[in-house]
């Protein structure tokens, strides 16, 4: 009885320990890290830990209880049976509740800021299964921890699952089809696309079973079963860019010059604040020939906000013209330097020429302490990221601040288009720092660095935005010619809209609408249509 009531003694001292460091010591020092990781991952498991050591404090404390009566010693052996699936449900509750609150919360995270399409995927298919994964396994240990032989089970479960496989195929095939669409996911969630019916959908999840969509067209919610949706063809219309590519037909007087039509419908679409085509004309004609057909209140705030955004951008794109300049530079003496194996003055060089590039972004290289001990350089954002500053970062920000001006923006695309572009500044901040960290690690014998870099540009350019969009400028030319009973010319016009997933993914209609309504005006002024 002694070593009984002393074990309980020390397992109370060990209890109130582990109380005072998880309640009162480590969530003052765990307050000071910047992620909430530690501190949350603190409160979900310490009454969970207290109660484990507490069971396993009591487990010990009766082994050391002698009992002579055969009817008492029965009984602690259920006593101790009923320890074990305490312990083991608890440790359950806890890797489930950790799973869930931590590693899942903090891929969501990372999923935001990765350009990777399948985590966004992954995530929910994860959160679904692995929890009841976690309780099967805990429920088993559970059955053997109180003598039952669940070998026979996982048998006879194996069995029905054969006959419930067989009966619930389909939901089966909807479930791998899931599986397949994680592994080679041709979009992520809020991608906007083109169904075969013809319908705009937005990809809302990507279930067990089914696929939510919300159809822009009725407003209202599809769901998909997986293997139906993965036989479909499918247009995603946010890749590899979210410009919209759309068409309008026009009629023209048959007496009308060809030439003067084509230039003339050129510069009114060229005019619109939405649409895409070389900025230093848009800017031009913006003043010129916007806002004609309906002038009011709302056209002057278009075209101020318009206005702002375009010489905005204008800015952005030569600024990342001259860092895509300066990454090809730095690529090619890279190269030469490669060649010839690379001695200290080189690496010196390129380190100096690789840090004048990351001012040119907006990062400085900041020193990570370890207890007052260097421990590594990396880049953060310096003075010149902020919003209105000449770096990549400033000017991503003063554009995307000044779209925010447009009257056309819903609440929602308040929302949407600084998360985007943030979500693109962090992904770019995360490349330069990787490219640092094989910056600071070159060898002599380096062979590769000059293909990271150039591999950084075709993100630049296709993945970051694009400094050049001449391809994008409007395009128009005669599709028939009406008959001597109706004697019209058709054209037909083909622009980009700047993002379709805009206006709730309006912004394409609303544009052909406006450029059609623009155009006519025109051209009837010119007396070149009816």
């Amino acid at each position: 009885m002694n070593k009984f009531i002393e074990s309980l003694a020390f397992f109370g001292v060990i209890i109130l320990a582990l109380y005072v460091l998880t309640f009162v010591l480590l969530p003052i020092w765990f307050r000071r890290f910047s992620s909430d990781a530690a501190i949350t991952a603190l409160k979900v498991s310490r009454k969970p830990a207290l109660l484990t050591v507490l069971f396993i404090g009591l487990k010990i404390s009766l082994y050391n209880l002698e009992l002579d009566n055969l009817e008492l010693a029965s009984i602690e052996d259920w006593i101790q049976q009923g320890l074990n699936v305490a312990i083991i449900i608890t440790v359950t509750y806890v890797i489930s509740q950790l799973f869930t609150q931590i590693i899942i919360y903090y891929f969501k995270l990372y999923a935001e800021k990765s350009e990777a399409m399948w985590d966004e995927v992954l995530i929910p298919i994860l959160e679904s299964i692995i929890p009841i994964v976690v309780y099967v396994i805990g429920s088993s240990l559970v059955l053997e921890a109180i003598g039952i032989n669940v070998a026979g089970i996982w048998v006879a479960i194996g069995g029905a699952s054969f006959i419930i496989g067989f009966a619930f195929k389909d939901s089966l095939a909807n479930f791998l089809s899931g599986l397949v669409l994680l592994v080679d996911t041709p979009f992520q969630f809020g991608d906007v696309v083109s169904l075969p019916s013809g319908e705009v959908a937005v990809i809302k999840k990507i279930g067990l079973r089914v696929t939510h969509l919300y159809i822009v067209n009725n407003h209202s919610d599809m769901y998909l079963p997986n293997s139906t949706f993965e036989t479909q063809p499918i247009i995603n219309l946010t890749r590899p860019t979210p410009h919209y590519y759309d068409q309008i037909q026009i009629q023209t007087l048959s007496t009308a010059d060809p030439g003067q039509v084509v230039q003339l419908m050129e510069n009114v679409v060229l005019a619109h604040p939405d649409t895409m085509g070389k900025i230093d004309k848009k800017i031009e004609l913006l003043q010129q020939l916007y806002g004609f057909s309906k002038p009011g209140m709302k056209e002057e705030e278009k075209k101020k906000s318009g206005l702002e955004r375009l010489i905005a951008e204008n800015e952005l794109n030569n600024k990342l013209t001259e860092l895509e300049s300066a990454f090809e530079a730095l690529s090619n003496k890279v190269s030469d330097f490669e060649d010839k194996g690379l001695d200290e003055g080189e690496i010196t060089f390129i380190r100096h020429d690789y840090l004048e590039i990351c001012e040119m972004i907006g990062l400085v290289p900041e020193v990570e302490r370890n207890l007052g001990r260097k421990k590594k350089l990396f880049l953060e954002e310096g003075s010149l990221a902020k919003a209105g500053e000449k770096s990549i970062i400033g000017l991503v920000r003063a554009w995307y601040g000044s779209w925010l001006k447009d009257p056309d923006l819903l609440k929602e695309d308040h929302k949407l288009l600084p998360e985007e572009w943030e979500q693109k500044i962090e992904l770019l901040k995360r490349k330069a720092n990787r490219i640092l960290r094989k910056v600071n690690n070159l060898s002599t014998d380096e062979t590769r660095l000059d293909d990271t870099l150039n591999n950084t540009v075709t993100w630049l350019q296709e993945r970051f935005k694009r400094s050049r969009t001449e391809w994008q400028d409007p395009k128009i030319w005669v599709e028939s010619v009406g008959s001597a009973a109706d004697p019209q010319k058709i054209f037909l016009v083909k622009f980009f809209v700047d993002d379709i997933k805009l206006e709730h993914c309006e912004r394409g209609n609303r544009v052909k609408n406006e450029l059609y309504r623009e155009m006519m005006w025109h051209l009837r002024n010119a007396y070149l249509a009816k």
